[in-house]
């Protein structure tokens, strides 16, 4: 199931790292039957993590460190529909540090980081299981399982994976988040086309500049209209020496692409204290 990333293992516990993810491209398609938005994206994996441990138990419990999460999160449904699969509980703690509203992933990480972990502990479930509980979860969630550099297709949960170079980003996002269900209830549709392909050309000759010209984003223009600082993030990124800035996922973190990873930790200076602002690389 792709990169597991755990720490530690043990009859006890395991400990795993939730790793954020950025969208390098972001394309809308039309609307589903279904209701949810076909997408063609292009995600990739960074350094930047939540910190999960797990543990066997009978019931399901989760304890949460850094930020205030509703019961029923994204990690407690991934560990009820496991223990519904095969019942097995988990005592769940999860340290947070990725934002929350960001478009980074970070419930979809700490879910997907949950259901590693119990399948690390017991070892129950197919692999196809544990993605088919995954995409009940949320969207996003398969991914996160899969990890690494793909292009996510439907609503994100038809992964191809592909090899692409090392690449450095200076992430920025400002005290206000975007919902991401007000976002794609007021979206209009057709968007214009996003060439994730192309994208994805030019990261496999490791022509970063190339890379950087399809790197796009449908619903920024949209969450720019909510939250005006995403647009002065981006300005102020490119402005900086970015090769590419753009909003990830619903927002409202932007993120800048950078050629090495000093020039992408310089760009980081200079935002307002109360902002999110951080390096991270591929991983």
């Amino acid at each position: 199931m792709g990169k597991t990333c755990a720490i530690l293992f043990s009859m006890e516990r395991v400990e795993e790292k939730a790793y954020a993810k950025l969208n390098l491209t972001l394309g809308v398609l039309y609307k589903r039957m279904d209701g949810y938005h076909a997408l063609d994206t292009l995600m990739q994996t960074v350094s930047l993590f939540d910190r999960i441990t797990v543990s066997p138990s009978k019931t399901v419990e989760v304890h949460v460190t850094g930020a205030e999460l509703p019961f029923e999160n994204t990690m407690y449904r991934a560990a009820k529909l496991y223990q519904a699969k095969c019942g097995k509980g988990a005592l769940v703690t999860c340290e947070k540090r990725l934002p929350a509203e960001a478009g980074m992933g970070g419930g979809s990480a700490d879910a997907a980081a949950v259901l590693r972990g119990l399948q690390r502990l017991h070892r129950m479930l197919t692999d196809r299981e544990v993605r088919e509980i995954a995409l009940q979860v949320g969207a996003d969630v398969p991914f996160c399982l899969q990890g690494g550099l793909c292009r996510c297709e439907g609503v994100g949960e038809i992964l191809t994976p592909v090899v692409g170079p090392q690449l450095h980003f200076a992430v920025v996002k400002p005290p206000r988040g975007v919902s991401t269900k007000a976002l794609f209830q007021g979206l209009s549709l057709p968007r214009k086309r996003v060439e994730t392909v192309r994208c994805l050309a030019m990261l496999g000759k490791n022509d970063l500049p190339g890379a950087a010209a399809y790197m796009e984003n449908a619903l920024e223009a949209p969450a720019v209209a909510l939250v005006p600082e995403i647009g002065e993030i981006k300005a102020a990124l490119l402005s900086r020496g970015a090769l590419a800035a753009c909003m990830t996922g619903s927002g409202s973190a932007v993120f800048g692409l950078f050629a090495t990873e000093e020039g992408a930790k310089a760009a980081l200076t200079g935002f307002p204290n109360d902002y999110y602002s951080a390096y991270c690389h591929s991983v």
